[in-house]
C-alpha cells in the first residue's frame, strides 16, 4: 500500500519541477552544488543551471521589480566582454532591449536565442539589445558563454549596484526601452510563449517612434 500511494505523489513532483524550469530564476545568486544538482535531475536542467523558479511557466509577477514602466532607468556605465565601458545613454534615441541575466539560470539560457535572433533582425531598424550578466564570476564567466553562444550583441559586466538599482530578484529581467528613454514594457521571467508578444512590442515601439 505504500509502494502505491508513492508512485502518483513523485510523478506529480516531477510534473511541478519540470514547469518550475521554464518561467524565472530566483535573486541572481547560484544555489549551492548539491542543491542545484538536485533541482537539475528532477527538472531536467543543464549541470551547473540551478537556481530558484516560479512556479509555472508564465510571466512572473513585476510589480516588486525594477522601475515602473513609464519611468526613467537608473543610468549605468559598465565593461563590456573586451574591457570598453559602455553607458546605457551611448544608445539615447534607440529602441533599447535591456536583458538582465545569468548563465546558470535556464529561462535566461533559453531566452538567449530569441535576443539574439531580435537583435540580428533589427539592429538595422534602430534596436539596440543590451545583456547585462549578473554572474559573480563577471568576464572570466560571460566571455566564454557568449562564444558558446553566439551571442552578437553587447554583453556587458553587471554589478551589484547595477543589480540592486533595477531591484532585480527574478531573472531574466529584461526592460523595453523606447526613444524617449523611458520604460515602455517590463517583462520578468521567460519562456518560448512570450517570443511573438515582445517582438510585437518591439516592432511597436520602432514603429510608433519613425512615425511620431
Amino acid at each position: 500500500m505504500v509502494h502505491e500511494k508513492r508512485v502518483p505523489i513523485i510523478t506529480l513532483i516531477l510534473a511541478v519541477a519540470a514547469a518550475l524550469a521554464l518561467a524565472g530564476c530566483g535573486d541572481g545568486s547560484p544555489e549551492t552544488d548539491t542543491a542545484a544538482e538536485a533541482r537539475e535531475e528532477t527538472a531536467g536542467t543543464e549541470p551547473g543551471t540551478g537556481g530558484a523558479t516560479q512556479e509555472d511557466d508564465s510571466p512572473a509577477a513585476a510589480g516588486d521589480v525594477g522601475p515602473e514602466e513609464g519611468m526613467l532607468p537608473p543610468g549605468f556605465t559598465l565593461s563590456d566582454l573586451d574591457g570598453e565601458e559602455v553607458s546605457l545613454s551611448d544608445f539615447e534615441g534607440k529602441v533599447v532591449v535591456l536583458d538582465l541575466w545569468a548563465t546558470w539560470c535556464p529561462p535566461c539560457r533559453k531566452e538567449i536565442p530569441f535576443l539574439v535572433e531580435l537583435y540580428d533582425d533589427l539592429e538595422n531598424e534602430g534596436l539596440v539589445v543590451l545583456g547585462v550578466g549578473l554572474d559573480q564570476g563577471g568576464r572570466g564567466v560571460l566571455a566564454p558563454f557568449a562564444e558558446e553562444y553566439g551571442i552578437t550583441y553587447p554583453v556587458l559586466v553587471g554589478d551589484r549596484a547595477v543589480q540592486a538599482a533595477y531591484r532585480v530578484t527574478s531573472i531574466p529581467t529584461t526592460f523595453l526601452i523606447g526613444r524617449d528613454g523611458r520604460i515602455a514594457v517590463k517583462h520578468v521571467g521567460f519562456s518560448p510563449s512570450m517570443e511573438q508578444q515582445m517582438r510585437d512590442e518591439v516592432m511597436a515601439l520602432l514603429t510608433a517612434d519613425v512615425e511620431a
